[in-house]
């Protein structure tokens, strides 16, 4: 913000000093690109005019749903409707809150820009004109995070995560030296027997998928970050340059003072806007095991000859999370989420259509 006003003061000035002598023009614009404020002045009278100011988009909300999930890829959708269900009951028994289904996502526009354009006049009626140019600002347009009253729901999913890793690493890791409760409380260590590492593993973690990946077809999934919270951002080039047109006159009969014009054009992105959302990949590591030898080198074995095995790798569960681009990375995004993931990659350049009414200063 600091950059895009300090460009626009040295503009400011530097247009003041080439053209002291021409008139300058205070415009108030409201349009797609937001509602802005800017000075335009003569550099050619009646053939060349230069404008330069600010534009801001009033924030303004729009709402997108995810789905929780739980079980795994094999299971048909209505298995894992059925195990989402028993492992909410499952945790409002543990914790006493419940796990919503869908959560609401919140999207707001971002865009701010420094303008910097030209206006053409080449026609005998000098009302119209041809516009070139460029925007320049952060390259975040919007961004999206859960509702707030989703937050309950994240903060429990992330607890079940958590606890899932915690058992599959204790469970793993049972009778070794990395062998770890998956929780401690009262001076109680609990260690996971087969019935609690399978019923976890038969619920997996609870996660959203958003379609699958282009490269490999496998799931992408989302869950709650760091800070239980989930969260996307669309982000395109800081430059962008405009062309476009447009129509201006008096506002007011026989008073050259108060101005009046429209303007449409493109602002060109510089490509497919990014649409990003931090995916995570789960992925359980086994330990690794070796014979217990005797003292001849030999595999010891149990009464039925089964050699006696000791584990000599940690076993590990690792989350991977990356950054993906919903627009390039993923295919096949339903519901709501979708259509607007459509809508974002159909923008490759931004319509902009614009009103402004001006004033001479001097």
């Amino acid at each position: 913000m600091k950059r895009i006003v300090t460009v626009f003061a040295a503009a400011v000035m530097a247009s003041n000093v080439a053209v002291a002598q021409n008139n300058i023009e205070l415009g108030v614009t409201l349009g797609t690109d937001g509602v802005g404020l800017d000075l335009s002045m003569p550099v050619i009278k009646k053939w060349v005019n230069v404008r330069t100011g600010f534009t801001y988009m009033p924030r303004f909300d729009a709402t997108m749903h995810f789905g929780f999930e739980a079980g795994d890829e094999n299971m048909t959708q209505e298995e894992r409707d059925k195990q989402f269900d028993k492992l909410s009951g499952m945790l409002y028994d543990m914790i006493g809150t419940k796990v919503d289904k869908q959560v609401d996502m919140v999207g707001t526009p971002k865009m701010q820009n420094f303008k910097f354009l030209v206006d053409v006049t080449p026609f005998r009626n000098k009302n119209w004109h041809i516009t070139t140019g460029f925007y320049w600002g952060p390259s975040r347009i919007a961004y999206a995070e859960n509702a707030v009253y989703d937050a309950t729901s994240l903060v429990s999913t992330s607890f079940y995560n958590t606890l899932y890793d915690r058992v599959l690493y204790s469970y793993n890791n049972l009778n070794s030296e990395w062998e770890t409760p998956y929780m401690s409380f009262g001076g109680m260590n609990l260690l996971p027997d087969d019935e609690i590492y399978n019923k976890f593993k038969s619920f997996g973690r609870m996660k959203v998928q958003l379609g699958n990946y282009v490269d490999t077809g496998a799931p992408c999934y989302v869950e709650p970050d760091e800070n239980n919270m989930m969260t996307a951002k669309v982000k395109v080039n800081n430059f962008r340059p405009y062309l476009g047109f447009g129509y201006g006159g008096r506002l007011f009969k026989n008073n050259d003072k108060y101005r009046i014009s429209f303007d449409a054009g493109v602002m060109f992105w510089g490509g497919t806007p990014q649409i990003l959302v931090t995916a995570t990949e789960s992925q359980e590591i086994k330990g690794e095991f070796q014979p217990v030898l005797d003292d001849e080198g030999k595999p010891m074995l149990d009464p039925v000859g089964n050699p006696y095995m000791v584990q000599v790798t940690e076993a590990k569960v690792v989350n991977v999370k990356r950054e993906v681009d919903l627009a390039k990375d993923v295919r096949d995004i339903g519901g709501k989420v979708g259509d607007y993931v459509d809508i974002m990659k159909s923008f490759k350049a931004y319509p902009v259509i614009n009103l402004r009414i001006s004033r001479v200063l001097w």
